[in-house]
């Protein structure tokens, strides 16, 4: 996970994207985790996207699992159920696309404030 992490910080500084970061970093933990948790039935792990046009920046990541993430209402008591909930706060949009292949990606967007254009990484 620290590395799919230091791939965010290093694209996104690289781009010059610094207002969105922390938001990205943590979206990415909670669905990376998700993957990993939920999805990750034959220790392939999870794949991480990043891109960027104007002022938006897209994160896409792949696993191969076939179960879709879910938003849960957890009680107070409730030790985990808060990743979707996070990232619904803090991304601007978020989806999952079924993988023709196999498995699916779960997509979020984050508006940034200023327009910025920069190629697509992938990790």
């Amino acid at each position: 996970m620290g590395e799919a992490r230091k791939f965010v910080v290093e694209t996104l500084t690289s781009w010059g994207v610094r207002d969105r970061l922390d938001d990205v970093c943590l979206c990415l933990s909670e669905v990376a985790t998700n993957a990993l948790v939920h999805a990750d039935q034959h220790g392939s792990g999870f794949r991480a996207r990043l891109t960027m046009a104007t002022a938006l920046v897209r994160l896409e990541v792949h696993d191969d699992g076939a179960g879709r993430p879910c938003r849960r209402h957890p009680s107070l008591d409730d030790p985990t159920g808060r990743g979707l909930l996070l990232v619904e706060e803090l991304s601007d949009e978020w989806g999952v696309e079924d993988d023709h292949r196999v498995g699916k990606t779960m997509w979020l967007t984050f508006k940034l404030t200023a327009a910025l254009c920069a190629p697509e990484r992938e990790n």
